[in-house]
Formats: structure tokens, C-alpha cells, sequence
């Protein structure tokens, strides 16, 4: 008796886009925060600079990845 693949539905395929926007937004806020507290704490400016640049880059990644996932709706 052969035995058919389990076929990937929508809603995990939905769950696994769901969770890795999950991911890059914490990301993106634990960035930008961390640069704004790296500032406020060395008082220069410069500091925080590369923790932004990844913030944002989560941010744009994140907001990429929800606009993936609404084709999801099943």
C-alpha cells in the first residue's frame, strides 16, 4: 500500500509567513531601541548609527514579508 505526501496547505504556509514577521519586527524594535540607548548612554551620535541601519532593515523585511502574507487569507 503506497502512502500519498501530506500536501502543505495554506494555513501552514500562512502560520510559517506569520511567524517570521513576527520575528523581523522584534528584531527591527530590539535594533532601534538598542541604537537610541546606545546614544543616550555614550552621548555621541554616531554610536547608534548601524543598530538604526539594521532597524530599519528589519522593518522594510517585515513589512515585505506582511504583504506576503496577505495573500494568505484561507
Amino acid at each position: 500500500m503506497v502512502r500519498k505526501k501530506a500536501k502543505k496547505t495554506c494555513n501552514t504556509t500562512c502560520v510559517g509567513w506569520f511567524i517570521l514577521t513576527l520575528l523581523l519586527k522584534v528584531f527591527a524594535i530590539a535594533f532601534l531601541v538598542q541604537g537610541f540607548v546606545l546614544q543616550l548612554t555614550t552621548g555621541v551620535l554616531y554610536y547608534g548609527v548601524l543598530h538604526y541601519f539594521l532597524g530599519i532593515i528589519f522593518v522594510m523585511l517585515a513589512w515585505a514579508s506582511m504583504r506576503k502574507t496577505g495573500v494568505c487569507s484561507c
